[in-house]
């Protein structure tokens, strides 16, 4: 199937790959049918692009650029996604100035790509919803 894509134009993708958030982005609820684009040039991120909505799209990162990140995960968003979640990932907001990049800590993305469901969910744990990514604090 076909999807519009807000940045990559025209994405044909397998409608098997389309993720349901079982519990939604917190501030947009009315959209759980997504998916995840990877550009090869470019580690690290990735984009979530709605299925049901072009212009909606984020720019997501991987965990794993922040030292020691490790947020607790409350048990209904593990049972909602299946009982396990097989990847994490984090909001990203892009600057200008790459360098001001910041990713939510608060809030992480959960994906359990074995029923292609996900979750956003909000951690117990005081971290900031504005960590910045290559300085290393809260903004």
């Amino acid at each position: 199937m076909q999807i519009e894509t807000r940045d990559f134009g025209v994405a044909e993708i397998d409608e098997k790959d389309i993720i349901t958030f079982v519990k939604p982005i917190l501030g947009f609820e009315d959209y759980t049918k997504f998916v995840l684009l990877m550009d090869q040039e470019i580690s690290g991120f990735a984009w979530l692009q709605s299925a049901e909505e072009k212009e909606l799209c984020f720019i997501i990162a991987n965990p794993a650029l922040v030292e020691n990140y490790s947020p607790s995960v409350d048990k209904d968003t593990l049972e909602a996604l299946g009982g396990e979640y097989t990847e994490m990932w984090l909001m990203a907001a892009i600057k200008e100035d790459t360098v001001k990049t910041t990713v939510n800590l608060k809030s992480p993305l959960l994906f359990n790509m074995n029923n292609f469901t996900a979750a956003q969910t909000v951690s117990d744990d005081d971290l900031p919803f504005r960590f910045a990514l290559f300085g290393g604090k809260e903004q």
